[in-house]
C-alpha cells in the first residue's frame, strides 16, 4: 500500500522551524557564512570576547537604548516601560549568544524569530537597520576603548575582533531581512488568494444578476412564461437550428375565448389569476425542450422543437386537460398549429403568420361550437 500522507498534516507550519518553512539548510548557513567570509577563526576570537562582554553586558544594554529612546519613532514603537524591560532582557540574550561561538541552525532559528517579531510589531527595516548599526557601533567601541589601555591587544587583534563582530551581524542582518521578506510574499500571497476568490465570488454574483437581468427582460412576470421578446430570440434560435439538423420544429399558436367577458364582468384581477392559471398550465404540459411563451394579451405561444404536428397535437390536448382542472369560468383555447422542416423552412414571421391564421379558423368554429379548438396546418 502506498504511504499517503495526510496534506494538512504534512504542511501545518507549526510542525517546522523557520529554517526549514523557509528552506534554510545547514549547507545554505554554510553558503551564507562563505559569502561573508565568516570563518572559524572569527567564531573563535567571538567566543574569546564572550567572557568580556557578559562583565560588561548591562553597560552595553543601557548605551544602546539610551541612544535607541533619543530617537522619537523608535521611542513610539516600544511604547512602555513593560515593554522596555522585556526588549532589554532580549537584548542581553541576543548579545550573548552572538559571543558564543556556535553558530548553527538553532542560532538561524533564533535570529529568523527575532526578525519575525520585529515585522509583527511593526518594525520597519530601516529602524532594524539603524538599531543593529548602532548595536555593533556601541559593542566594538565599549570592546575596542578597553582593549586600547591593554598593551598586550595589538592593533590587529583589534581589526579582527572588528571585523568578526561585523560579519556576523551581516549574517543576521541577511536572516532577519529574509523573514521580512517571507512575511511580506505570504502576506501577498495571502492577499492575492483573497482578491481571487472575491473576483471568483464577484464574477458569480455578477453572472447571476445578469441573468436574473436577462430572465426580466424576457420573461413575463405574471404567468412566468417567455414574453414576445424572449419568444422570438427562441423561435429564431431553434428555427436555425432545426435547418442546420434538417428536423422539424411545431409552433402552436393559442388565445383564450370569452376573456374579455371575464375581464369585463370580473374584473382585471380575476382575469390575472386566469392569465396566471394559464402560464402554469403551460409550464406543466410542455416538455424541457419546448419554450412557453405569453405573446400578448391572451394569446401564447409554445415553440416545440424536433416536434411534428402529431407531436403538438398530444401536447394541446395534455394543456387542456390541465387548464381543465381549474376554475376557467368557461374559458376556452383557440389553437392553430404550423409546422415548419424538415425539408424546407419557413421565416420565423412566416411561421407565426401561418398559425396564427389558423388560430383564427379555429377561433371562428368555436363561435358556432363552443369549447376548445385545434387547427393545424395539413
Amino acid at each position: 500500500m502506498p504511504n499517503r500522507i495526510n496534506p494538512e498534516v504534512a504542511y501545518n507550519p507549526t510542525e517546522k522551524t523557520l529554517a526549514e518553512q523557509m528552506q534554510i539548510t545547514e549547507r545554505e548557513i554554510q553558503s551564507r557564512m562563505d559569502l561573508l567570509n565568516f570563518t572559524q577563526k572569527d567564531a573563535q576570537t567571538l567566543k574569546a570576547l564572550g567572557p568580556k562582554v557578559g562583565e560588561n553586558l548591562e553597560t552595553i544594554v543601557e548605551a544602546f537604548y539610551d541612544k535607541q529612546l533619543q530617537t522619537r519613532e523608535i521611542a513610539l514603537v516600544i511604547g512602555d516601560a513593560e515593554t522596555l524591560d522585556r526588549l532589554r532582557t532580549a537584548m542581553r540574550r541576543y548579545i550573548l549568544e552572538l559571543f558564543d561561538g556556535y553558530y548553527d541552525s538553532e542560532y538561524v532559528n533564533k535570529r529568523l524569530r527575532i526578525g519575525k517579531i520585529h515585522q509583527r510589531i511593526g518594525v520597519s527595516p530601516k529602524l532594524y537597520v539603524s538599531a543593529l548599526t548602532l548595536l555593533e557601533k556601541t559593542i566594538i567601541g565599549f570592546l575596542l576603548v578597553h582593549d586600547k589601555s591593554d598593551s598586550t591587544i595589538r592593533c590587529g587583534e583589534c581589526e579582527e575582533q572588528r571585523s568578526a563582530v561585523h560579519k556576523l551581524m551581516m549574517f543576521d542582518m541577511q536572516l532577519v531581512f529574509d523573514t521580512y521578506i517571507s512575511s511580506l510574499v505570504n502576506e501577498v500571497e495571502t492577499a492575492k488568494s483573497e482578491l481571487e476568490e472575491y473576483a471568483e465570488s464577484l464574477e458569480k454574483t455578477v453572472a447571476i444578476r445578469t441573468q436574473q437581468l436577462q430572465d426580466m427582460a424576457t420573461q413575463d412576470s405574471l404567468t412566468g412564461l417567455f414574453n414576445q421578446r424572449g419568444f422570438y430570440d427562441h423561435l429564431h434560435r431553434e428555427i436555425s437550428v432545426s435547418e442546420r439538423t434538417k428536423t422539424p420544429l411545431t409552433l402552436i399558436y393559442f388565445d383564450l375565448n370569452r376573456f374579455k367577458l371575464i375581464n369585463d364582468t370580473k374584473g382585471h384581477t380575476e382575469g390575472d389569476t386566469l392569465l396566471t392559471l394559464v402560464g402554469l398550465s403551460v409550464s406543466s404540459a410542455i416538455r424541457d425542450v419546448d419554450f412557453g411563451c405569453r405573446y400578448g394579451g391572451d394569446e401564447f405561444c409554445i415553440i416545440m422543437p424536433r416536434s411534428k404536428l402529431e407531436n403538438a397535437k398530444i401536447l394541446v390536448q395534455r394543456l387542456v386537460d390541465i387548464f381543465d382542472k381549474g376554475q376557467t369560468h368557461g374559458v376556452t383555447f383557440s389553437v392553430g398549429l404550423a409546422q415548419t422542416g424538415p425539408d424546407t423552412f419557413l421565416h420565423s414571421d412566416e411561421l407565426i403568420k401561418v398559425a396564427d391564421q389558423l388560430m383564427y379558423k379555429a377561433k371562428a368554429r368555436s363561435k358556432d361550437n363552443p369549447g376548445h379548438h385545434c387547427e393545424p396546418n395539413l
